[in-house]
């Protein structure tokens, strides 16, 4: 396995050992962009900084990951996961993933955690960024 280097990316996709695609962004962007330009790829290594419900759900549904090694996961994220057979290797567990200013649930995970429909989450998800 690849160990992710998060001084070089925020989020990055591996076919096997090599690298096809990285990002410097944060959020959720960077990971809905990255799997719409590699739609119909499959067994995908997901490295991204930070794992919450929204971006666990967003790989999921994408047909493509198989793996995610994260630095910080939320603890929904690894139930969801784990449900689906996507294995999951995270530094640290958190309940929920914050904003940046800690003040309250990041709207990714908000939308995540109140939306069960895979197509009205996607719909959400996109509105969400514009």
């Amino acid at each position: 396995m690849t160990v992710p280097d998060f001084t070089l990316y925020s989020l990055a996709l591996y076919r096997g050992e090599k690298r096809i695609h990285s990002s410097t962004a944060g959020g959720l962007r960077p990971l809905f962009e990255a799997l719409a330009q590699h739609r119909g790829l499959t067994g995908l290594t997901l490295h991204d900084r930070v794992t919450g419900l929204a971006a666990a759900r967003l790989a999921v549904l994408s047909g493509a990951i198989i793996h995610i090694v994260t630095g910080v996961a939320s603890a929904p994220a690894v139930e969801f996961l784990d449900r689906r057979g996507i294995l999951l290797t995270a530094g640290a567990v958190v309940d929920r993933i914050l904003t940046r200013d800690k003040s309250a649930v990041c709207p990714g995970e908000r939308i995540a955690l109140a939306t069960e429909d895979p197509t009205v989450f996607v719909q959400q998800i996109r509105q969400m960024l514009g």
